[in-house]
This record gives C-alpha cells, structure tokens and sequence, in this order.
C-alpha cells in the first residue's frame, strides 16, 4: 500500500487577546514588540507572511502608538499581502454579544482591511467558547464560504460541513489540537513537528494538514524561520509556508463528497474546554453590555434614521461600535480576566452611554423636537420643562401596552395626558420627588431649576411603529397609588402572594391554575474560578427568607400593583482554605424585590437589588415549572434554540476534561413548558439557565451571581487542569450591591416569534423624550404587519437606509411594508450590502430561520 504524502501548510500567527491576564496597555507595549519583531522578520525574509490573528483592532492599536516609520513599513508589507489582516474586528464571544454586533464586527473590520490592503475571507474563530448556530448564514452573507475553529466540535474529521439552520452552509476546517503551536519556537522542533503531524492527519480526509505556528502573545523566535521548515521536509511530509486562504485552497482540491454535516450551534466539550460558565461570570458587565447594544441598536440609529435627514454621524456611529466591541472579546466579555481589566471594561460602558444619550439628543434638536440652544426654532427650549413631551417607539411593529418614564413640571400639581388625536390619559404616578433640573445650552449658562420630577405609567393602544408620539400636560387627576402592608398583590390577570421564604404563590385568573414557589432565590458555595462553576466535597445550600412585611402599592382601579419585600440570606463568608466546604462565619446577604403587576400585560416584572456580602458562592432564582419539561426554547444571535433539558449533571471531570455541560446560553428568553404547562422568563444580563428536577416537577434555575476569586486554579472538581493563570481576582466575588431586571409569565401557548418579539420590547421599551414632534412628519417611517417577524438594526449607511429582519420559527413567514411616507423602492441585500434583488411590490416572505436586510428608498 502508498504511503500519502502530506502537504503541513505552515502558517505563521499570533492569537493576540487585547487583554487578559494582562491589562491593555501592557498588552499594546507587547504588541508594538510582536510586531516590530514581524516585520522586522518579513523584510529579512526569515518569514514569508504572517497573519495577524483575523482582528482588526489589534492594528489600530499598534497604529495609534507607533513611530511613523514603522507605520509606513508595516502598512506597506499589508499591501504586498505579507501581512494577512481581516476579517474581524474583534474576536468575540459569540453567545454573550448581540446578533447585530457579530455583524458589525465583520462589516466594520472587512472594511478597515480592505482600506488598508485586502481582508482575508476566512471565517476565522480560533478560540471562542462554543459557536452559535447561525454563524454560518452570516459569514456567507459577507462571501465567506469557510471556518476555521477549535473549541465546541465533537468531530473525528478536520474538514466538515456546518451548516445554519436556514441552510447556509460553510467548508469549516477542525483544529483537533488547537490554535496554539508555536512549535518552530521550539529547541527540538524536528521532533514536535513530527509529532505533530502523527496527532492530526488521522482526523484529515485530504493529504492537506495545517500547522498554526504561533500561540497567545507570542512572537516568532529570531532566525531563518523558513530555513527551518525547508530542513525537515521529506518524501513522506512537505512543510511549506501558507497562509489560511492558501491551505483552503488546497484542500478544497481534494475533498471528499461525503463529508460530516454538522447543524446548528456547536457546544461540545468532547476535544477542548468550552468553558460554559462564563455565561454568568461578573454578571454585571453582561448587563451593561446589553443596555449599550440596545442603546446603540434599539434608541440610537433608528431615532437618528428617523429625525436626520442629510446630515448623519456616520463616523461618530461607527467609532461609537468600535468601542462597543472592545468589551467583546471572549476574555473580556466572558468576564475571566484580571480586575483590572473589567474596571476599564466599565469605564468604556459609561463613555459610550454619555456618547449615545449625547446623539440621541442631537437626533431630537436635529428634527426640531427640541433644542439644543436658546435661540434654535424648535417649539421646546432647553430650560422648558415636559408639559409637552414625545414618545419614541423604535421597532417597526405598533405597540400596545404601558409607557413608563419620568417627566419633571415646575409646578407640583395633579394632571392628565393628552395625545395628538385629542384622546386623554389618566397617568398612574409611581413616585415623585422634588429636585433640581440641569440644562447647559449651546448659547447661554447652565441653570438649574426647580421642579417635581414624576415617574408616570400609562396604557397606549397601538402606538405607531417608528415614530415619534407627542403628548401634552393637561388639566386632570392622576392615578395614585395607595400603600398598605399585605402579601397579596392582585390584576385582572393574576393574584401573587408573598410566602414566609420569600417565594411567590402565583394564581392564573384565566386557567385557574396555581404555580407555587416562583422566584425564590438561594446561594450554594461555589470553589470554581472566573471560567468553570465547581462545588466543593461539603456543600451548603441556603434559601432566602422573609424579613419584615411586605408592602402593596396599588392604583385606586386596581390595574397596576407594586409588591414590595425584602429578602435575607444568613451565609458562609467564604470557603475555607482548604476549599472543600464552608467557614464558619456567617454573613447576611439582603435581596429588595420590587414586582410590578399590571392589568395591561401578562408580563409580571420585577427590579431586584442585590447586596452580597458573601464570597465563595453561587446566588440562583428558582422557577418551579408545575410540570416536567422535555426541552427548553433559549434566543441566541438570530435564532430560538430548542434544548434538550439535561437533568444529569456530573461533579468530578477526568483530567484535561471539563463535566458534561448542563447550563444553556440565553440573550434574553427563557420558554420552559410542556403542555402549555410552564414558565417564560425575560431578562437583561442574566444569561445562564439550567434546568434542574424535583420530586414532581422540573425547576428552571438562572444564574444571578457567581462569587469567585481566582481567574483560573488547577483544582476544580468539574475541570481536570487549568484555563489559564492562577491569579487572584478579587473583584470576582462580585462584593456590594448589583440591581437586575427580570421578568416572567406562565406559559400561554406563544408562538417562538411571539416571545421573541415581547423579549424585544422588554427590553428597548417606547422611551419617553423632551420635546414637541408635532407637525415634523415623524410618524411610522417603516412598519411590517408580522409580528413573528422580528428586526435587529433600522439605520443610515453612506445615505442609504436599512431594515434587517429576521425569521425565528420553522415557517415561511409572509409580510408587507409600510410607511407614513411613500415608499419608491425595496432592495433585498447581502450583509454586505451587495445587492440580491429589488421587490416588485412591498411584500415579501422571510424562510424559515432566515436574516435579510432591505434598503428602503423614500419618494
């Protein structure tokens, strides 16, 4: 029998992490070092190319510190393609980011590359915990036809087919052992290349193997680098120089017909850590992420679509992503870094709300809603105060439902709403406070002013998709709540009472049926690190209990009720130094919940303010379901995922193994039912579940926080090794007060779509603003009349506008548009804006699992 002869392509790179267990700007020192060092070794021709890890913003931060001269030699060597670049601009996590921000980093990083060469079309994903199923649909939708990925493949072949749940489908190349071989850095490199090889060609089904020379922060050792591949090349095995389109090539020369097909999300830890834990890792900075992605996506570009017309701040918009995305890499978001690097991760979060509150503004005065000065010609000047103000409704569907803001009148006084149409409201006043207002016009001193600032809540029914809504202040009596001390808090749709363990009783008014046990929350220890969830031998579970007596807030109609309580946990302060069981000392970790129930939703919703005092632990909210469940419905980018419920979880992993993964990834939906029998549960930054059995039912459990202290140890129960260096991260535990927003409701037969589309309007509800919109035509600029049909991003590119839409259930969906203007033309276009096909009228059907993206053309 012939022996093959292999061709190893040898591609030289390294895997940069912006930060990690270093901070930035120690990293960005190293990088200018890396860098120096490679082209320094590709103008020597010790390389022949080298790929700068799939990321552009590791080149903009090399960019903004280096000499001009290296500048000039290292955008040179770009263009002569010996540097590869693109397509990415960050490598992100993909679970824990929006579906709209995987887009815009591979929209903004292709277009930083091919301005300064030409991006790589290489779905390059070397080292993200797991993959979401619809990344194949998107990097086709940028004409990319291949991946490159390590971790969450369960796969005994290096080449495969994986495919999206729409049925694009991508060659994806396995890296059985890794990303990181730096092997040509070795002493014995003859001996590791050899071994190497014996390791991967028994997954390859072509002669064609890949080498990733290179590792995290690394640069290549000074010398003849391509010397030392030309040395051990044989009959048997040919090294040569490559580059990852290079190899692609190659290989896609020789495949075989019958390659593996793997469908959807890949998850498995058969072949490499995923890691599944990071889900709810300093859940606070999965909070702020999501707030700034609903800021940027659901306020910001569509209230700016809406008012610019002409002038748009294409470039502030895209700096504002940019920093947006420099929390997404998988360390960073993933939250398993150093304190360090999770403190300036915050900072970001604040400068890029002030950024966004500043254009939303500037949209309003843009439009004459309001102004920015005291001589500008909009109807509401800057000292003015909201006895008229306007209502933005960002999504492309009318909505029906409550409003809930602050409005602030220089007077105290009792009043009522009134909208364009002449209908009045009664609005139902939540709290009020006396307090100043702060304005700092363009043209004149910032004054305060005083006021009352009130926070109302009002039902509409059908305000109009994307559009701007104004109502005045006018003579009338407001709804006040009364307050008493009870446990029971009562609508038209339900009646929940507060038990002594802090739990709700709920009663469905409809079905007459009882779920007891909601939302009770309880701590156990937890001796894992920044990555991996791990109980001690002698574990303790402590339920909170009832402190005081609960208050009622109720509207005199009875249509909206506040229950308020607090809740006390008496827990261990920490592990103990040996790490298998709880100290002795005791701490009280208090939990304020604030549930709001109202006539107009089904949805019961509550604020709960955390403050910790304990370390070592893991603070979950229990869901009883009343039934057991089969599976589980969760969103992810572009997709509802079904999910088996795995109701066997495993304590002890063999070595270089993790346990099997038993917690799910959610955006912002949980669907657990059977039978109609079950729970919906909305959320902002809560993104990890599990479902865990009981005697008579299944329970839905969401991680809240996780208190640990170390980035990675070496001696967890459920990973057998270490993630990365064991250093302490104190701020891990997640010490003081965290405040989350949550919602749920009993199961009531919803379509996926139906859920999906109410999860979105939890989450970026109508906004009340300042300012008069009257007479501006900014009425439902786009409307779709399917509410399974959910939108991701309504904004301007290069004068153009688009809508992005996306289909989450297994049926065609048919829809039509329309507008308050005329519409004059409809293009269907790839993520890449190349265009697909104009629609002859304003209809059009969305597949099953389907993204699409429309440019929106007005007479």
């Amino acid at each position: 029998m012939t022996e093959k002869t292999y061709t190893c392509h040898v591609v030289f790179q390294t895997h940069w992490d912006r930060e990690w267990y270093l901070p930035f700007e120690v990293y960005r020192h190293r990088l200018t070092q890396v860098i120096d060092r490679i082209v320094d070794g590709l103008e020597r021709k010790e390389l022949e190319q080298f790929v700068l890890d799939g990321q552009m913003a590791a080149l903009e931060d090399y960019l903004e510190v280096c000499e001009p001269d290296m500048e000039e030699r290292i955008l040179s060597l770009i263009k002569e393609k010996k540097i590869i670049i693109g397509p990415w601009y960050v490598l992100a996590d993909e679970f824990l980011v929006s579906g709209e921000s995987l887009i815009r980093n591979l929209e903004i990083g292709m277009k930083l590359a091919n301005k300064y060469g030409k991006s790589q079309m290489v779905g390059y994903l070397p080292d993200t915990f797991g993959h979401v199923s619809q990344m194949p649909q998107l990097l086709k939708g940028f004409g990319i036809d291949n991946a490159i990925a390590w971790r969450g493949i369960d796969s005994d072949s290096s080449e495969l087919i994986w495919k999206a749940p729409d049925g694009s489908q991508v060659l994806t190349v396995f890296l059985p052992e890794g990303y990181y071989q730096p092997v040509l850095n070795e002493d014995s490199f003859q001996t590791s290349m050899a071994n190497y090889v014996e390791k991967v060609k028994g997954f390859a089904q072509t002669t064609a193997l890949l080498l990733t020379n290179g590792g995290d922060h690394l640069m290549p050792k000074h010398g003849d680098m391509l010397g030392k591949i030309n040395e051990i090349s044989s009959e048997e095995i040919q090294f040569v120089s490559s580059t990852y389109e290079d190899y692609l090539h190659s290989l896609k020369a020789e495949l075989p017909q019958d390659l593996p097909v793997y469908y959807g999300e890949l998850r498995s830890n058969k072949h490499a850590y995923v890691l599944p834990n990071v889900l709810s890792t300093r859940s606070y900075l999965k909070q702020q992420n999501q707030l700034m992605e609903d800021e940027l996506t659901g306020y910001t570009e569509p209230l700016l679509s809406l008012t610019t017309s002409g002038k748009y701040p294409a470039r502030y918009l895209e700096e504002s992503w940019k920093l947006l995305m420099k929390n997404h890499p998988h360390d960073s978001i993933c939250g398993c870094s150093l304190d360090e690097v999770h403190r300036e991760m915050e900072t970001r979060s604040m400068k890029l709300g002030q950024r966004l509150e500043s254009l939303q503004m500037e949209a309003l005065a843009t439009a004459g809603v309001q102004d920015a000065a005291e001589s500008g010609s909009a109807t509401r000047k800057p000292f003015e105060d909201n006895t008229v103000f306007t209502v933005f409704n960002p999504h492309v569907h009318s909505y029906f439902g409550t409003i809930r803001g602050t409005i602030w009148l220089k007077e105290d006084r009792e009043f009522s709403l009134v909208d364009e149409q002449g209908q009045y409201y009664q609005p139902t006043i939540l709290s009020k406070r006396n307090d100043r207002y702060f304005a700092s016009p363009l043209d004149a001193f910032p004054e305060f002013t005083e006021g009352t600032f009130y926070e109302v809540l009002f039902s509409v029914e059908g305000l109009p998709a994307t559009s701007l809504t104004t109502f005045l202040v006018a003579e009338g009596e407001c709804r006040n709540l009364a307050i008493k001390k009870d446990s029971v808090a009562d609508t038209d749709f339900y009646r929940i009472n507060v038990e002594n363990d802090g739990s709700l009783t709920l009663e469905e008014k409809r079905t007459g049926r009882t779920y007891k046990g909601l939302q009770s929350f309880y701590s156990s220890l937890d001796v894992g690190d920044e990555y991996t969830y791990s109980p001690p031998k002698h574990d303790i579970t402590t339920f909170g209990s009832l402190k005081g007596y609960p208050i009622v807030e109720q509207s005199e109609t009875g249509d909206i009720s506040l229950l308020h309580y607090t809740l006390e946990l008496n827990l261990p302060a920490s592990c103990r130094e040996d790490r298998l069981g709880p100290v002795e000392e005791k701490v009280k970790t208090e939990i304020q919940v604030t549930v709001m129930l109202s006539s107009h939703s089904p949805k019961i919703e509550s604020k709960v303010k955390v403050i910790n005092r304990a370390k070592d632990q893991r603070l979950r909210v229990r869901y009883p379901l009343g039934t057991s469940i089969e599976k589980t419905y969760s969103d992810t980018a572009f997709d509802v995922v079904e999910r088996p419920a795995k109701k066997i979880e495993e304590f002890d992993a063999p070595k270089q193994k993790e346990v099997p993964v038993v917690v799910e990834p959610s955006l912002s939906f949980i669907r657990a039912e059977q039978n109609g029998i079950g729970i919906h549960f909305f959320h902002r930054g809560l993104q990890e579940y599990q479902v865990v059995p009981d005697v008579k039912e299944d329970i839905l459990e969401v991680t809240m926080l996780r208190s640990v202290g170390w980035l990675s140890r070496d001696d967890l129960r459920t990973r057998g090794g270490g993630a990365g260096p064991g250093m302490e991260t104190p701020e891990g535990q997640c010490l003081g007060t965290y405040t989350f927003d949550l919602a749920f409701e009993p199961a009531s037969g919803c379509t996926n779509g139906n859920i999906a589309k109410s999860a979105h309007f939890y989450r970026v509800p109508p906004r009340i603003y300042p300012g008069d919109a009257r007479g501006k035509l900014l009425s439902r600029l786009v409307e779709i009349d399917n509410g399974e049909v959910q939108w991701s991003a309504f904004y301007c590119s290069e004068g153009e506008l688009y809508l992005r839409l996306w289909n989450p259930t297994e049926q065609e969906q048919s829809f039509q548009f329309s507008s308050g203007k005329e519409i004059s033309a409809i293009t269907k276009v790839r993520l890449d804006k190349s265009e697909l096909t104009m629609l002859n009228d304003q209809n059009d059907m969305l597949a099953s699992k389907c993204i699409a993206t429309y440019r929106l053309q007005f007479s």
